[in-house]
């Protein structure tokens, strides 16, 4: 289910939530990837661009990966401009898949984000620096649900 060689496509046939974690070489994404396909998801990885030598979605303007994930992780680091950018290319999608991003807690006071729901663009779902297993599986659950959520309107019960 994982991508060890390359950026292998998606499953068609898989009927498990598909998990794009973007993570460098030095923090082992194959190690990331096993914890989150332990927990019945399809899980694909990508090292970014400082590993890989460049970045599809930002080069070429279209990923694959990202394309076909229904939530993408970006686990890069927070501080690194190339991070930076791959980040805001997922966002930037048509339509972009939920997003979580993990952020060292000064990254998080600096960029305003994970402050609460708000009307506008999708925003990612904030996990913090360090993560844990179960932070990073209820980071994944919780993008999944604000991205299935529907426009709120007066009266449906959501605050």
């Amino acid at each position: 289910m994982r991508d060890n060689s390359g950026h292998e496509p998606w499953d068609p046939a898989s009927r498990h939530p598909r998990v794009l974690i973007e993570c460098p070489a030095s923090a082992s994404p194959s190690i990331v990837a096993q914890v989150v396909e332990r927990h019945g998801f399809a899980v694909r990885t990508c090292v970014g661009p400082q590993d890989r030598g460049g970045c599809d979605l930002i080069d070429k303007g279209v990923c694959s990966l990202v394309s076909g994930a229904d939530v993408v992780v970006n686990m890069l680091h927070s501080e690194d401009p190339s991070a930076q950018s791959v980040l805001g290319a997922v966002m930037g999608e048509r339509r972009p898949p939920a997003t979580v991003v993990e952020l060292t807690p000064a990254r998080i006071a600096a960029t305003g984000l994970g402050a609460g729901e708000h009307i506008g663009p999708p925003q990612p779902t904030v996990i913090t620096t360090p993560v844990n297993a179960a932070g990073l599986i209820q980071g994944i659950n919780d993008a999944i649900e604000r991205q299935e959520r529907t426009v709120p309107w007066w009266g449906d019960g959501y605050p």
